[in-house]
């Protein structure tokens, strides 16, 4: 299951967020800190971290389950798994890289997160009953999701700007794994249920995405674009393209955006919470 995903973040996907860490997790650290409170994690617990990338929510979990608890981090890409050991170095985190529609275990976890990591599943409703036999008896789950796209000007800025410079696109199927495919909430109920979590909860979060900021927040904001997310998906598969009019256009954008030297971009997300 799962092997387009795999190979994606094993190529240079992977290398480009490792080499995005410091940025992304800056970006995405109000998500980190609301996806704490709303699981709660308690002092002695064991914790699973789907999709946990460079390792900071697992990071902050640990510290959470504290020296007692055991909190092991997930993830399909190799390069982003060696940046997460060296991060965790002295600390009680472990690293497996697995797939968590399959990842076989004779732990069970008290506590499963993921900030953005559970919406690339080919099968949702498969991974997510998969997910549900790692958990003890009335273990919490709990993860954060992208809201729809029109809700993430992160997201939709940049595509905007770009204009008439990308060709016409056939517009993706929004169930289709990839970062928006959880945005319809009601579908995400339907699936956690059909996978036997019970007590779903969904909670609409919304923060400000730090794209850019320094001597040249447009620039930076810029190059954030241009290296991870849409318009850098955009981009790469239009193929030929006029990339200084691309970032000139990206670079205007985001200075008309930018307040107090700051570019910073409404978001939103689903924090969903359920019970094994």
């Amino acid at each position: 299951m799962n092997e387009a995903m795999r190979d994606y973040w094993n190529g240079d996907v992977g290398r480009t967020w490792v080499d995005m860490q410091v940025r992304m997790d800056t970006a995405l650290a109000p998500v980190t800190a609301a996806l704490l409170d709303a699981a709660a994690a308690k002092p002695g617990e064991r914790v699973l971290d789907i999709g946990c990338g460079s390792g900071a929510t697992t990071l902050a979990f640990a510290a959470a389950a504290g020296a007692t608890g055991h909190v092991t981090g997930a993830d399909i890409s190799a390069p982003l798994l060696d940046l997460a050991r060296s991060c965790a170095e002295g600390t009680t985190a472990a690293f497996v890289e697995a797939d968590a529609a399959s990842f076989a275990t004779t732990l069970h976890f008290d506590l499963i997160v993921s900030r953005f990591g559970v919406m690339f599943f080919d099968d949702p409703v498969a991974a997510f009953a998969h997910i549900r036999t790692l958990a003890a008896p009335d273990a919490r789950l709990a993860f954060a999701c992208w809201r729809a796209p029109t809700d993430n000007c992160w997201a939709t800025l940049p595509i905007a700007a770009l204009g008439d410079l990308l060709p016409v696109s056939v517009p993706d199927d929004p169930h289709a794994p990839g970062p928006f495919a959880f945005a319809d909430v009601g579908r995400v109920r339907t699936i956690l249920a059909e996978a036997g979590w019970h007590d779903v909860a969904t909670t609409a979060f919304d923060f400000a995405m730090r794209m850019g900021d320094g001597e040249d927040p447009a620039a930076a904001a810029t190059n954030f674009s241009l290296r991870i997310g849409p318009a850098s998906r955009a981009i790469t598969e239009a193929g030929a393209i006029d990339r200084a009019a691309v970032e000139a256009a990206l670079a205007r954008a985001f200075a008309a955006a930018a307040v107090d030297g700051i570019v910073a971009l409404p978001a939103a997300v689903w924090l969903v919470t359920a019970r094994a």
